[in-house]
């Protein structure tokens, strides 16, 4: 699947894994940073970009994450709203069965586009 290259932030690891069809960002640990969009954001962005110019679906994985604080979102929320705008495919995954991400991710439902270009998958 890829080459995996990983970012730590404190207790936050995101693991990015590149395949011939899409990015996967694997979040674990717990974002617990004041301002955590200085260490997500650079992530994000490389990953839209690379996205973008060779056509890949980004793929956040949430379901290993154990908590994250509420200024997590906002880099979050941004990458989605740049991918409703433009021609990247980004897939949120988490699980349904942890309360506060059904309550965090499902939120997001907003953001979902009916040409499946943005998805919110809650297992």
């Amino acid at each position: 699947m890829g080459e995996a290259k990983t970012f730590t932030n404190n207790l936050l690891t995101l693991e990015v894994r590149e395949n011939n069809n899409s990015i996967n960002i694997r979040w674990t640990g717990k974002s617990v940073e004041r301002e955590p969009t200085k260490f997500i954001t650079p992530i994000l962005v490389d990953a839209i970009r690379k996205s973008s110019d060779h056509d890949k679906r980004v793929t956040l994985d949430f379901r290993e994450l154990a908590y994250m604080n509420s200024s997590t979102i906002t880099p979050i929320i941004k990458t989605l709203e740049r991918a409703k705008r433009g021609k990247t495919k980004v897939t949120v995954t988490y699980l349904k069965s942890l309360k506060w991400q059904d309550v965090i991710f499902s939120a997001l439902e907003i953001f979902r586009t009916k040409d499946g270009r943005v998805e919110i998958k809650g297992s």
